[in-house]
C-alpha cells in the first residue's frame, strides 16, 4: 500500500516538470518552412542561449520571462512567455533601395563592315609574328642535310 502512495506523487511531479517546459517550432512566415539555427536568447541566468535544430524545434525551459529569437536572414522577434505559442513565424529581412539613378550614353547606330575589317587587318599587320628558334619537321629526321643544318642552328643558338 505504501508503494502506491509513493508512485502517484512521483508521476505527478514528473508530469508537472515536463509540463513546465515548452516545445516551440520556428517557421518562415511566407513559406511556412521550419527555420533551423535560430538563436533563442533567454533572460534566465542558467540558460543564456539555445539554438533551434534543423526542423526549427527548440525546448524552452521553465522559469523564463522573456525570449528573443534571432537569425541573420530574419527580423528579430522579442516575446514574453505568456505570448509564446507552439509555432512562431519569423519575417524575412528585405533590403530595398529607395531610388536608383542610371547614367549612360546613347549607343552609336550604324555599323560599317568594311571599316571593321580594315581595323582588324591593321591590328594584324601591327602585331609582330612570333618566330620560333627551332622548328620540328617529322620528315627532316630522315634527311642528313637537315640534321646537319639543325645541329648548326642549335650550336649557333648556344653560342649566341
Amino acid at each position: 500500500m505504501s508503494m502506491k502512495w509513493l508512485i502517484v506523487p512521483m508521476f505527478a511531479a514528473v508530469s508537472l516538470c515536463s509540463h513546465a517546459q515548452r516545445d516551440v517550432v520556428v517557421i518562415d512566415m511566407e513559406t511556412k518552412v521550419p527555420v533551423g539555427s535560430v538563436v533563442v536568447t533567454l533572460d534566465d541566468a542558467n540558460f543564456s542561449q539555445l539554438m533551434t535544430d534543423y526542423k526549427g524545434g527548440v525546448t524552452i525551459p521553465a522559469g523564463v520571462d522573456s525570449l528573443i529569437f534571432g537569425h541573420p536572414g530574419y527580423e528579430t522577434l522579442c516575446l514574453r512567455t505568456d505570448e509564446l505559442t507552439d509555432t512562431l513565424e519569423l519575417l524575412r529581412k528585405y533590403r530595398a533601395l529607395s531610388e536608383v539613378v542610371i547614367y549612360g550614353s546613347m549607343p552609336q547606330m550604324g555599323f560599317s563592315l568594311a571599316g571593321s575589317l580594315q581595323k582588324m587587318y591593321d591590328e594584324m599587320r601591327a602585331t609582330p609574328r612570333p618566330t620560333p628558334l627551332a622548328t620540328f619537321d617529322f620528315f627532316s629526321i630522315f634527311g642528313s642535310k637537315k640534321r646537319k643544318k639543325t645541329r648548326e642552328r642549335i650550336e649557333a643558338i648556344e653560342n649566341y
